[in-house]
């Protein structure tokens, strides 16, 4: 048997006030709009109406015992299960008198998960904790919810999506309350254990929660929290300025015509990664190209690498940084979440850095040099998708297609286009040869991202198949061990660096502006949305 539990607070409280007061205005994703959390899509007021099962460490990138379970350990078994037992901690109460979260309510919003209509992802990796099967959760003991679980996980890439990262993690609801309600009730009427309870809702105009006075985790500093539906990036900056909004998201360039203002400027660091993907690395899968230029001999050595290598060393990342991202960010090095040696705890490196990976050189005569090299001498052509909707992988892109066709002379032919019906199929059924895309990925670390979307071949939604991918996240999806993760995702970290499967741009550090109202408030790390508002602080 091995303890599991990091129990320790990596977010200090706020001091406490002896009341919350006040209403916070805020603009912030609200997805589908759904409060079912099983149907939910990027609502993010689900944050606070929902308590996630574990806290999270964002220095260290783990979870902690700051929520609704109190400590938890595995055991693994000869034949590769693992035995679990989660612990919760007592006096976790449910909004509007619902009683208090137990192993059956945790249990039921697992197995809630299971039905038809559900989307796939979630229920796939929901299920993949307790075998999809709900014999598996013990809930015999109130306050105890073991789980047997038939094949090992990686359980720290799991527990993150039960935790307070993600919006749409899995939050605990009252299996009374749902058995006698209905979903379709519930949907309009939630309840849930979070720190702020389910007020109203305008669909398209507006969301309003209201603080839960005695929350076991924390006091809200604002009474009330009010979201508004509002898309266009420009009316967000006017909202915030004539203070009918107290805190939204900003772009780069706006912050250079809001500051000075009275606004004040909070970041979240690292928050987004940017980088452009060479379509076509699929090799061994139908419909595989080997003869399109990056993709002829993918692996080291081949004149694939050489070509991608030319394109990398041709992209002038200082210049993106400075005059698209106005200095939010640094310089990309390798994509899927490795970031850069400053993204660790303390501002020092993450655990899985390599000092020998730093940033590939501007040098377009090399570059040069290199297509030549290999064949291509002037480049060649190809295309571009740039995402309809994305925040900044458009501009970034351009510029990107831009510089190719400057510095190297190719001809890059640009679609900009949705990502649901226009890029995604391509990405699902890898039909992308001859195509690079400029791509925005939210921030976990390189299992989460490299192991999920990055390239193993056993993968829904993959950027490439590369053989590395497969075999190291196929050992590394199962590790129990935090500290081979850290040397797998090292491992996965040189190949990418020496094969130049993408290029790495940038990691953006989103800026939110914060009105007067506001005293104090910290975005929650890593993270382009609206997080830890409950320890936002009126003025």
């Amino acid at each position: 048997s091995r303890l599991g539990c990091r129990c320790r607070r990596f977010w200090p409280l706020p001091p406490q006030p002896e009341g919350s007061r006040g209403t916070l205005n805020v603009i912030d994703d609200l997805g589908n709009e759904t409060l079912l959390l099983r149907a939910a899509n990027g609502v993010h007021p689900l944050r606070y109406i929902g308590e996630p099962l574990f806290w999270w460490d964002w220095e260290l990138d783990g979870p902690t015992n700051e929520a609704i379970i109190e400590s938890w350990e595995f055991t693994e078994n000869a034949v590769g299960s693992v035995d679990w037992v989660l612990n919760i901690k007592p006096g976790v109460k449910f909004h509007k008198g619902w009683g208090e979260v137990t192993s059956t309510d945790i249990k039921f919003a697992f197995t809630d998960f299971l039905k038809e209509g559900t989307p796939s992802g979630r229920q796939t990796r929901y299920g993949d904790f307790f075998g999809s099967n709900p014999d598996n959760l013990d809930d015999s003991d109130p306050l105890v919810l073991r789980v047997r679980q038939p094949e090992k996980f990686n359980f720290i890439e799991q527990f993150r999506r039960f935790s307070a990262e993600f919006a749409g993690t899995l939050r605990p609801y009252p299996k009374a309350y749902m058995d006698l309600v209905g979903e379709d009730e519930f949907a309009l009427n939630p309840i849930y254990a979070g720190p702020y309870e389910f007020t109203s809702q305008q669909p398209g105009i507006d969301l309003v929660l209201t603080a839960v006075p005695d929350h076991y985790r924390v006091t809200p500093g604002f009474e009330t929290i009010r979201y508004f539906n509002v898309l266009d990036s420009a009316t967000k900056a006017a909202l915030l300025l004539t203070g009918r909004i107290d805190i939204t998201a900003l772009t780069p360039g706006q912050v250079q015509h809001i500051q000075g203002e009275g606004i004040d400027i909070a970041l979240s660091r690292n928050a987004v990664e940017i980088f452009v993907n060479f379509g076509g690395l699929y090799p061994g899968n139908a419909g595989y190209d080997p003869n399109f230029p990056w993709t002829t001999n993918v692996t080291l050595g081949g004149s694939g690498v050489e070509v991608r290598k030319a394109l990398n060393y041709a992209i002038d990342r200082q210049a993106i940084l400075d005059q698209i991202l106005f200095g939010y960010g640094e310089i990309g090095i390798i994509s899927n979440s490795f970031l850069n040696s400053t993204a660790g705890p303390d501002g020092g490196p993450p655990l899985w850095w390599n000092d020998a990976w730093e940033p590939y050189p501007f040098n377009p005569a090399l570059a040069r040099q290199i297509l030549a090299d290999a064949g291509y001498a002037g480049c060649f052509e190809f295309n571009m998708w740039l995402v309809d909707g994305q925040v900044y992988s458009p501009d970034i892109g351009g510029a990107v297609a831009a510089m190719w066709g400057d510095l190297l002379g190719c001809k890059v032919n640009i679609a900009v286009g949705p990502y649901g019906g226009g890029l995604r199929p391509m990405v699902v059924n890898q039909q992308t040869d001859g195509w690079t895309y400029a791509w925005e990925s939210n921030v976990t670390r390189p299992q989460g991202r490299a192991c999920v979307t990055g390239g193993p071949a056993y993968r829904l939604i993959m950027h490439s198949t590369l053989a590395f991918f497969t075999s190291l996240c196929s050992i590394s999806d199962k590790t129990m061990d935090p500290a081979e993760l850290v040397k797998l995702e090292r491992q996965i970290g040189d190949w990418q660096y020496r094969v130049f499967n993408t290029a790495a741009i940038a990691s953006v550090h989103v800026p939110f502006g914060v009105g007067p109202k506001v005293k104090s408030w910290e975005p929650m790390p890593k993270n382009r949305n609206l997080g830890l508002l409950e320890f936002a602080q009126p003025a």
